[in-house]
């Protein structure tokens, strides 16, 4: 076998090994039972919680010039990324009941608007570090008003949590 043929087969081996790990990651979840379910619903919505937190003392601190903007930002955005890890856990979980099926719909609607809560403090961020963004009420004007909406986030998300059992 010459050299040429022996280069195509190993290619040949190496796209098949790397269709095959990365399909391996697609696969659809198995069977869980209703109680792991429901454990994973209440562990993606206590990880969005903690998110909602960490986003609420960043905003109490650069509202009190306790840090910096471009700290404030860091935080902020490694929020959103929780909040990715969470409604990546809710969307791949497939529920064995119509019980964990509506907590998992509640924990995504109230993960989706958490996000757009914590995006919305990033935006807010953004204005303060002097961002030219405008005052027509997409983003509030003050840190009291924004804690409040992320306090509202954070409540919708332990309505979720009293919903799973706190499991």
């Amino acid at each position: 076998m010459g050299r040429r043929a022996r280069i195509t087969r190993s290619g040949a081996v190496l796209t098949l090994a790397v269709a095959l790990a990365s399909t391996a990651g697609c696969t659809v979840a198995s069977h869980q039972e209703p109680g792991q379910a429901t454990a994973a619903v209440a562990d993606a919505v206590a990880q969005a919680g903690s998110a909602v937190a960490t986003t609420r003392l960043t905003v109490s601190l650069l509202d009190a010039d306790r840090v910096t903007t471009p700290v404030a930002d860091a935080a902020v955005l490694d929020q959103v990324r929780v909040l990715e890890e969470s409604t990546t856990a809710l969307t791949t979980l497939v529920p064995p009941d119509d019980v964990s099926s509506a907590q998992r719909d509640a924990g995504l609607a109230a993960v989706a608007d958490t996000t757009a809560e914590v995006v919305t403090a990033r935006a807010w961020v953004a204005r303060e570090a002097g961002g030219d963004l405008s005052t027509s009420g997409a983003v509030p004007l003050t840190a009291s008003e924004l804690e409040a909406d992320l306090a509202r986030a954070a409540d919708d998300l332990d309505a979720v949590l009293a919903l799973a059992g706190d499991a």
